[in-house]
């Protein structure tokens, strides 16, 4: 309508000043139709930039919503862990102390120092491998103390391939106390940890010498499997 409007005052101006011919019915007709055209394309744009924006808007917030959904189900997965992991070392520290109270000590201290990693890590999802493993190893050194040669630790590992790398906090942690809680190890029965790494995988291999554990719930895998599946989108 605007345009029709403004067509027709500039005509009758065209008219007066240049003496052109004056507005008749056909230039109407024209200048309606050409009016309608413009009317419709700038609908279908501003239909279509609608379209989008309520598009967009509904994408991102979903993608908010499910975030907040990983975060809150990451959280609730961690805190698991933490009587899983205590639960795990209170057992181990309720034999060490009548087999060797000196080692108890060392052992708890290293208890200690472990959960302190895991309260310094409470806000994020991942890690560095490297720090996670040097977690373990400190933990390790401990029960190589306790087995003796009942327990063969054998490190195929390279600090170079974890640059750049990063875990689920305590998923190496678990699996090491996972061997540990399902094998026996003494020294008819020697349990070997294998660490192996490549740039791209960080794998554990134990000798596999299954023992009768009663009141097991395979919750620790699973949490890391979980984990897994929420950080990655994988099964």
């Amino acid at each position: 309508m605007v345009y029709i409007i403004l067509f027709y005052g500039f005509k009758w101006i065209d008219y007066f000043l240049f003496h052109s011919e004056p507005p008749y019915l056909k230039h109407m007709v024209a200048a309606s139709l050409v009016g309608l055209l413009l009317a419709i394309i700038f609908s279908l744009f501003l239909l279509i930039t609608h379209w989008k924006d309520r598009y967009y808007g509904s994408y991102i917030r979903n993608e908010a919503l499910k975030k907040e959904i990983v975060t809150a189900n990451l959280n609730m997965l961690r805190n698991q862990l933490d009587p899983h992991f205590m639960f795990n070392n209170f057992n181990t520290l309720y034999y060490l102390i009548d087999e060797d109270p000196y080692l108890a000590k060392r052992f708890l201290k290293n208890v200690s120092s472990i959960y302190r990693h895991i309260l310094q890590h409470t806000e994020g999802n991942l890690i560095p491998v490297k720090e996670e493993f040097l977690v373990v190893k400190q933990y390790l050194e401990i029960l190589q103390e306790r087995y003796c040669d009942g327990l063969n630790i054998q490190y195929n590992v390279f600090e170079n391939h974890f640059k750049d790398k990063y875990i689920a906090p305590l998923a190496l942690q678990e699996l090491v106390e996972n061997v540990f809680k399902h094998n026996q190890i003494n020294i008819e029965k020697k349990l070997t940890l294998t660490f192996t790494s490549t740039l791209e995988n960080l794998t554990l291999c134990n000798s596999v010498l299954p023992k009768t554990v009663t009141g097991s719930h395979k919750k620790g895998l699973q949490n890391i499997m979980q984990r897994y599946g929420l950080l990655t989108n994988k099964k």
